[in-house]
């Protein structure tokens, strides 16, 4: 009579074992990288909105400034739609498209007289695009510009 430990009955049990979670540990791996890759696209497309949406508001700030020194363009701007020209250029396959458009006639601020001035309300309207992508930002400033009656 011998003494039996019983290792014989469990020499392939020990191997399976391993196998199962070796393949848990392969699908595990799998789906992190998936994960990972998903979080870099996610990432990246939100760079790019971020990015056509610092180009408009850039845009609305230098459109100002330029019309505050060109004030003539709200004359022009009162017979119908005009398209500006875009000043930010920050190349990279961005376009825009930027338009001065007049809204209608508005109390003056305060500290301007109500019978020698009046306000003229208009938009400013930047659009930028990043080409092959679909990022896209509309920003759209309005401006009061009070004129002498």
């Amino acid at each position: 009579m011998g003494i039996n430990s019983g290792r014989k009955e469990q020499a392939g049990s020990f191997l399976l074992i391993v196998m199962i979670v070796m393949i848990v540990m392969i699908f595990s791996g799998l789906f992190v990288m998936e994960m990972a890759k998903l979080e870099e696209v996610t990432v990246s497309n939100e760079q790019r909105t971020v990015q056509v949406y610092q180009v408009a508001y850039s845009e609305l700030e230098v459109q100002l400034n330029f019309l505050e020194t060109n004030p003539g363009l709200f004359n022009t701007a009162l017979a119908g739609e005009q398209t500006l020209t875009a000043i930010v250029n920050p190349g990279g396959g961005i376009q825009q498209n930027v338009t001065l458009r007049f809204i209608g006639q508005v109390p003056p601020p305060a500290g301007f007289s109500f019978t020698n001035f009046i306000g003229l309300s208009f938009e400013i309207n930047s659009v930028a695009t990043l080409d092959g992508t679909g990022a896209r930002s509309d920003q759209t400033l309005g401006v009061i510009y009070v004129a002498a009656r």
